[in-house]
């Protein structure tokens, strides 16, 4: 298990400006689980307790080797084949789900006898589920969004974000047919040249980061790159906390969340007693020079519980408990 922190040049940004000594970027939590092997969707092996640690975490990022290194042997002992690879993954992954709607079903089946109208809505989500898994499709690719609801209420492994990461001999995109299969999936792909990262870091940064230039790999690379590929496949955005000292705070949150919850992610009192939210979006608080400035210069917003917070929001909360 690992913490990683989100890069984010913003909220230095708005403590320099601000000379706010601490800053505290967001963070990701990442969970390393052991590949798994033909049968784990039926349990065998350690296939059961790898499936229960996935069905944990809010998304999934599965690894895809597609390097050429014949000192590395492939645990099944044939060629490199990534699509290969992720399709025999997903179907043990499919399995599982299919076993656990089996097994759910079998319970909802008692009120739907007894004439509960919720047991029968669900009973009509599990049969539409079972249909599309025995399919082949997981269940984030169905049409019905009250479905797909019901599925990641579930916890269904396949009703979860999935990041295809590709780890590459050679900086570039994600292999032709691994990207084509990602979109099938409903899932994203992003190609990792772990092997050249890995030189990279053994380098001075300087050279490295030149070296990095040359081979044309961009300022988002290794590590950096994924985490900025999981806040998308969460669909995450970031609002900030810092008027001045101590501390400037970067907060993630889902796309879409309104003031009060966000506040909530601060801490639980904030929402229950939220009164309102004072908003300066963060390049107008570092034009500004400080959150006052904002406000003597009518640049700052008050909101109330509903306002859907943006995308570099810097908020002060105001609550009563």
């Amino acid at each position: 298990m690992g913490v990683a922190a989100v890069p984010d040049p913003r909220i230095d940004a708005i403590a320099d400006v601000q000379d706010i000594p601490r800053r505290v970027t967001a963070q990701v939590e990442v969970v390393d689980i052991a590949g798994l092997s033909q049968g784990s969707g039926r349990g065998e092996g350690l296939g059961g307790a790898a499936l229960g640690r996935i069905r944990e975490l809010e998304a999934t990022v599965h690894v895809v080797r597609a390097f050429a290194n014949a000192g590395v042997p492939h645990p099944l002992e044939r060629d490199v084949d990534p699509l290969a690879d992720a399709r025999a993954v997903d179907d043990e992954l499919i399995l599982a789900d299919i076993g656990q709607v089996e097994r759910r079903m079998d319970r909802v089946q008692k009120g739907v006898r007894a004439g509960d109208s919720a047991a029968k809505v669900e009973a009509a989500a599990l049969e539409a589920m079972t249909a599309h898994l025995a399919d082949g499709r997981p269940v984030r690719t169905m049409d019905d969004p009250d479905t797909r609801e019901v599925g990641r209420a579930m916890g269904l492994l396949t009703a979860r974000p999935v990041l295809y990461l590709v780890n590459t001999d050679d900086p570039g995109d994600p292999p032709a047919d691994v990207a084509a299969y990602a979109v099938e999936q409903g899932a994203q792909a992003l190609a990792l040249p772990v092997g050249v990262e890995l030189e990279l870091a053994r380098m001075d940064p300087a050279e490295a980061a030149e070296f990095a230039e040359e081979m044309g790999l961009g300022t988002t690379r290794g590590a950096d790159a994924v985490i900025r590929a999981g806040y998308r496949l969460l669909d995450l955005i970031t609002f900030f906390t810092g008027s001045g000292p101590p501390e400037a705070r970067a907060w993630p949150i889902p796309r879409g969340t309104p003031a009060d919850r966000a506040a909530g992610k601060i801490h639980s009192d904030m929402e229950r007693g939220f009164i309102r939210a004072e908003v300066v979006p963060w390049d107008t608080l570092v034009e500004c020079g400080s959150f006052a400035r904002a406000r003597e210069q009518a640049r700052a917003r008050i909101e109330g519980k509903d306002y859907i917070v943006q995308e570099g929001d810097v908020m002060q909360i105001r609550f009563n408990v």
